[in-house]
């Protein structure tokens, strides 16, 4: 039977507590506006319609898209802007990733327009009490969500920027915490873009370590 697991219980608990979770119609207008204002290509991709799905998961009332995004991102945040008074607040699409999750998105010439645009790439790093879930397609199952939530912040743009020099093809997965690595299924071939957390220097994070979730905190302003 297919299993979510306790790394996708948190994404899927953060997303939830997002202003909008990926995979949506509205997240996608507002990850698209938000590409639009650094010149980068946005397109749907979530072909699956909720109907369509064969698990049937449920957290708080709503349903799990488990698992689909939109090509980078997983949710979309109104987010207050750090340094700006009063409340000033910024819709910003994030990647959610709970456990050893470390790969970031097949799309390689999405995130690599996102990184030549200069782009923001907020990651959020989940951490949490969250169990591994068997459960049956098509059966109305409740997802418990993840208790003591911590997350810690990263722009992984500048780190992609740094570390990244060539975009089509694998690169050194011992030099650097960020490389492009070759993944295979079966016969097929494909280039997915990895970043090895534990690697990253400190100077990248936005938080020096773990702090409690908060869908509501500030970030960076992109504009200014």
């Amino acid at each position: 039977m297919p299993k979510l697991t306790a790394g996708k219980v948190m994404e899927a608990t953060a997303a939830i507590a997002a202003h909008c979770p990926g995979g949506t119609g509205e997240a996608a207008r507002w990850i698209g506006r938000f590409c639009d204002e650094f010149g980068v290509d946005f397109s749907h991709t979530d072909e699956e319609t909720a109907g369509r799905r064969l698990s049937n998961l449920w957290m708080q009332g709503r349903r799990l898209n488990n698992g689909r995004g939109e090509r980078l991102f997983d949710a979309v945040l109104a987010a207050p802007i750090a340094g700006m008074a009063g409340a000033v607040r910024e819709f910003i699409p994030v990647s959610l990733k709970g456990g050893d999750s470390r790969d970031i998105s097949t799309d390689i010439p999405f995130v690599q327009s996102c990184v030549e645009a200069g782009m923001p790439i907020w990651v959020f790093l989940l951490d949490g009490q969250a169990e591994d879930l068997t459960y049956e397609n098509g059966v109305h199952t409740d997802v418990p969500p993840a208790g003591a939530l911590t997350m810690r912040r990263i722009d992984i743009q500048p780190l992609l920027r740094d570390c990244i020099t060539e975009w089509d093809k694998a690169g050194d997965s011992k030099a650097a915490p960020a490389f492009i690595r070759k993944a295979k299924v079966g016969e097929y071939e494909y280039l997915r873009l990895r970043v090895n957390w534990n690697r990253v220097p400190d100077h990248y994070w936005l938080d020096s370590t773990p702090v409690p979730f908060d869908a509501s905190a500030p970030l960076p302003c992109p504009w200014w």
